[in-house]
């Protein structure tokens, strides 16, 4: 791979000796990067980050937050050298070093790009990179193949995974039913226990709602994978029901191939009972490409940032509370009508930066805790049969506070309504993203039966 990235940066620069200083610059900055990432959300750097790129460049602020404010400057400062060293070099040689000894630089630069390509390619076709790199495990790949190699062994077994089919779901169906179900699951941004976090005792506990939930037996453990991040893991798990060990290295960033499997997602699944489903989260869609991806896995209404134009914001994103009214809306449209309703809902407030650190981040749980109430409230005054899901996507990463590395499950509630009243107690049953989408199916066949 390094000789990969020398020989384009050859035929860039037209020069053996720029092209290696700019191969070991980005190779530090590659090393720096994913030690900063291990420290803050405990992974290293990997082939799917390049989908971030994108969102960073849209949403900066979401990222640079988690941050340390030193470790901001290396990074810009680092960038913002390389980026003018390549532009130097671009510029100094643009007019003279595509004629006579620049020119053959630049074809065996070229050269060298392509062969490290086929070979790289050679491992994938002959099995050899399977063997090499058998389990998604980037950790173990990179304390013994190193970084970049575990990036581009991983980047090889994706493409390789991405031709695997899984296995498909079928969708729900039920007799004639004079009233469809409402069925709401609320993913709610780093919501966890802060008991478990070590934020707050049990005795000073200030979330009321999840409280009374565990009393009522109605709170499980969700085994999510990733911390400080990746909501889309979590988001994935739910929605289309396959386990990580089943996606193989697709599990780092499942949202990139989630399109070649759109009938297993609730939303279609949920169909032949619910006429209206709706995905709500009140940001950019474009994030993960869900502005593409929800309307092809049977969502038929979007409900996204645009839509909350004038809404309240709780430190930089829309507040829950705001979110929370326009739930609450749904909910009454819902039980105007006979049909069925299934609302999946993404909240954004409790999303860093948390300038307040813990302090700030409690203020931002409550709320989260708040809208669990308001939601259920609700949905016990409707009288309709009605199905409750609010879990947390991860964890948060609090410098100092809450760091990677323990526990990484998060509260899942799951609260009936109507017919769904006497559905069966978690009562602390830990459950996979995966397992809970699958859950939600049973317990919603067995109450339509």
């Amino acid at each position: 791979m390094a000789f990969m990235m020398f020989g384009a940066l050859l035929f860039l620069v037209g020069h053996p000796g720029p092209a290696a200083v700019l191969t070991i610059l980005i190779g530090v900055l590659l090393v720096f990067g994913s030690g900063l990432k291990r420290n803050v959300l405990g992974e290293p750097l990997m082939f799917s980050d390049v989908a971030v790129i994108g969102a960073f460049v849209r949403h900066p602020r979401f990222y640079i937050g988690a941050i340390p404010p030193f470790a901001r400057v290396l990074v810009l400062a680092g960038l913002a050298l390389l980026g003018l060293s390549f532009v130097g070099m671009l510029l100094n040689d643009l007019f003279y070093s595509w004629s006579g000894h620049g020119l053959v630089l630049r074809i065996e630069g070229l050269g060298l790009f392509a062969t490290g390509y086929v070979c790289l390619n050679g491992l994938r076709r002959t099995g050899l990179a399977r063997k090499i790199l058998p389990v998604a495990d980037l950790d173990a790949g990179e304390i013994r193949y190193g970084l970049l190699a575990t990036i581009v062994l991983s980047w090889l077994r994706w493409k390789d995974d991405c031709r695997r089919k899984l296995q498909n779901w079928s969708q729900v169906h039920a007799g004639r039913l004079d009233q469809g179900p409402v069925i709401i699951v609320i993913q709610s941004e780093s919501f966890a226990d802060s008991r478990e976090l070590g934020l707050e005792t049990k005795s000073a506990c200030s979330l009321p709602y999840l409280l009374q939930a565990e009393r009522e037996g109605a709170v499980g453990k969700l085994q999510v994978s990733g911390f400080g991040a990746y909501t889309m893991r979590t988001e994935y798990g739910v929605l289309f029901g396959h386990e990580e060990n089943e996606l193989g290295f697709r599990r780092f960033d499942p949202y990139l191939t989630a399109g070649k499997q759109t009938e297993d997602a609730l939303a279609a699944r949920l169909a032949p009972i619910c006429e209206e489903r709706i995905f709500l989260h009140p940001h950019d869609l474009r994030f993960y490409g869900r502005d593409a991806l929800m309307p092809s896995v049977g969502f038929n209404r979007l409900i996204g940032t645009e839509d909350f134009a004038d809404a309240a914001h709780c430190g930089v994103h829309v507040s829950d509370h705001a979110l929370g009214d326009r739930i609450l809306a749904l909910i009454d449209d819902a039980v105007a009508r006979p049909s069925g309703t299934f609302i999946f809902t993404v909240t954004i407030e409790n999303h860093g930066p948390w300038s307040g650190g813990a302090a700030d981040y409690l203020h931002h749980l409550r709320n989260g805790d708040e809208l669990l109430g308001r939601v259920a409230d609700a949905l016990e005054q409707t009288g309709r049969d009605a199905l409750l899901v609010f879990y947390g996507d991860h964890r948060p990463s609090l410098p100092g506070a809450v760091m990677p590395g323990g526990a990484r499950h998060t509260p899942v509630i799951i609260k009936g309504f109507g017919a769904f009243h006497a559905i069966p107690r978690l009562n602390g049953e830990a459950m996979t993203p995966a397992g809970l989408h699958h859950r939600m199916i049973s317990l919603i066949v067995r109450q339509m039966k």
